[in-house]
């Protein structure tokens, strides 16, 4: 079988396969500061009403901690890692991680690339898998997420 991309396995065998190929960060907060303005009132609202209500710093407590990590991906830094044995994204609540060997199909949008382990698209396609959103460097994502991949499904 002919070698697809010759210097994309070049430097995976030079490599050490947790170093990163690429690394990149995406703060959607930064981003799209608009949101917090809709964001801000209700959370903080939510709390003082828990805390009129119930009487007591628990509930309100509880309440934040909830709307935090809902809104953790909005909030805080996502960092997302392109490696020989397959790419990733770090939260702050979690770590999603993907094989290049496990990937089936990849998905482009305007923000990002859904790399998925299914072979065919239906409900759970939302909950599997990992999504690399771009962060302003689109054309080198795309690049490094396809020919990482056309490499894993060559040696396969």
């Amino acid at each position: 079988m002919e070698k697809v991309y010759p210097e994309i396995e070049a430097q995976l065998a030079d490599r050490a396969s947790a170093e990163p190929i690429m690394a990149w960060q995406v703060h959607l907060l930064r981003e799209q500061p608009s949101k917090a303005l809709l964001i801000a009132p209700v959370v903080i609202a939510s709390v003082v009403l828990s805390s009129v209500l119930f009487r007591s710093f628990v509930y309100p407590a509880i309440a934040l901690v909830i709307f935090l990590s809902a809104l953790s991906e909005y909030l805080f830094p996502i960092r997302y890692e392109i490696t020989a044995d397959g790419a990733s994204a770090r939260t702050l609540t979690g770590r999603a991680f993907i094989r290049w060997a496990d990937v089936k199909k990849y998905y482009l949008d305007d923000r990002g690339v859904k790399l998925s382990p299914l072979s065919q698209a239906g409900r759970l396609e939302a909950y599997r898998g990992v999504y690399l959103r771009f962060g302003g460097n689109k054309d080198e994502v795309i690049e490094t997420v396809r020919r990482m991949r056309d490499a894993a499904s060559s040696t396969d």
